[in-house]
């Protein structure tokens, strides 16, 4: 028996305990604890401060995803006969978008490829119109959030991803915890967590070929009189075309960058595949519990759009520092696809703390890519 195959089996003995201690949200709904906030800042800090203390006197690289397999440009292009119902913020039908994207190893070093990882891709649609979501929030106010301005972009809309369908922390306090305890310590008190990262790391040929989820949960549209969500779903992404490359090779630690150069190279193409993912239950596809898949029997996944993928060379140094320079958040982003749960909470502060931190450091300054960049 193998590592991962006795690792997975003595976790799975724990999981209901570890899944039961999450408060499950109504339907369409979210449940923000007393003192999240105080939570959210303790991770900024902690991993602003990690971040500063691994890269001292360094190039400042992301904390984690920190090497990129590619950096692409692409087209998001939403299916004309797209159902009405699903019709809100950039899934207008036959609508296009220039959008850019990176795919990422996960860990918090660069690594081998050879590695087994849980692997990363951000999208970033441009050229979006419409009313946005806050990158910001103030304490609370006679029990009501404080909501600032929105942010730092003002027409695009981000789409993260992960190569599993969990994540490894159901909340922000988990989130924490996996940072500032030993693994060790981790492993015991959150074996859901452990489980999902032995489950979900992978070698592959292609990270085209991963099938990507969005692991936390987002509105599609906007909330009703009584603040529920009618809509809310989970996006996943899957190839649409014969992805190539040739095995892993230990002695090649680059190798995913390579198979999919020489696949954009000449008339080569690649095209993904856009899901949504509808929450129809709310214990069994919670919103603040990211440890958790959504069944995909109870709801199938939807397409709703196709990303197409030219012919392109990515690996010129000019393309590379561009896309290392982009700041990736969920957040950049429209109120009809305002991100939801404990997770995407964290991330609104969290990822610009970090992405403001790095940049400052790099003696970069912040900017909005408009989708027609070519280097």
């Amino acid at each position: 028996m193998n590592v991962k195959t006795t690792l997975s089996t003595v976790f799975a003995g724990l999981l209901l305990s570890a899944c039961s201690q999450v408060e499950v949200a109504p339907l369409g709904q979210e449940i923000i604890p007393a003192g999240e906030e105080k939570i959210i800042a303790d991770i900024s800090d902690l991993l602003t401060h990690k971040l500063s203390e691994q890269y001292k006197g360094e190039k400042f690289l992301r904390d984690t995803h920190p090497k990129a397999n590619a950096c692409l440009h692409a087209t998001f292009n939403v299916d004309k006969d797209i159902d009405p119902a699903y019709q809100h913020g950039v899934f207008q039908p036959g609508a296009s978008h220039p959008v850019w994207m990176r795919l990422s190893n996960a860990v918090e070093e660069v690594t081998s490829d050879y590695d087994k990882d849980f692997r990363g891709f951000a999208m970033k649609l441009t050229q979006v119109n419409g009313e946005r979501v806050s990158m910001s929030a103030l304490p609370r106010v006679n029990g009501e959030r404080q909501l600032l301005p929105s942010g730092d972009e003002k027409h695009t809309q981000d789409f993260l991803f992960l190569g599993h369908d969990a994540f490894f922390a159901a909340n922000p306090q988990d989130f924490f915890e996996f940072f500032s305890d030993s693994f060790f310590k981790f492993a015991l008190t959150h074996p859901k967590g452990v489980y999902n990262i032995i489950d979900g790391e992978q070698r592959v040929v292609n990270p085209l070929n991963i099938k990507w989820n969005s692991v936390t949960g987002y509105a599609l549209g906007d909330a009703n009189a009584d603040g529920v969500y009618p809509q809310v779903v989970r996006y996943a992404m899957q190839s649409c075309a014969i992805n190539t490359g040739e095995a892993p090779n230990e002695d090649k630690p680059d190798y995913l960058s390579e198979n999919l150069s020489k696949q954009l190279s000449g008339d080569g193409k690649g095209c993904l595949d856009f899901y949504i993912q509808k929450q129809v239950n709310a214990e069994a596809m919670p919103v603040e519990n990211a440890l958790v898949a959504w069944d995909q029997e109870l709801s199938p996944f939807i397409k709703v759009a196709r990303i197409n993928i030219p012919a392109q060379v990515f690996t010129s140094q000019e393309q590379k520092d561009f896309c290392e320079n982009i700041s990736f958040n969920p957040w950049h982003g429209l109120v009809k696809h305002k991100p939801l749960g404990g997770i995407n909470r964290a991330r609104r502060e969290v990822m610009k703390d970090i992405s403001d931190e790095r940049l400052m450091q790099n003696g970069v300054t912040r900017f909005e890519p408009t989708g027609l960049e070519r280097f």
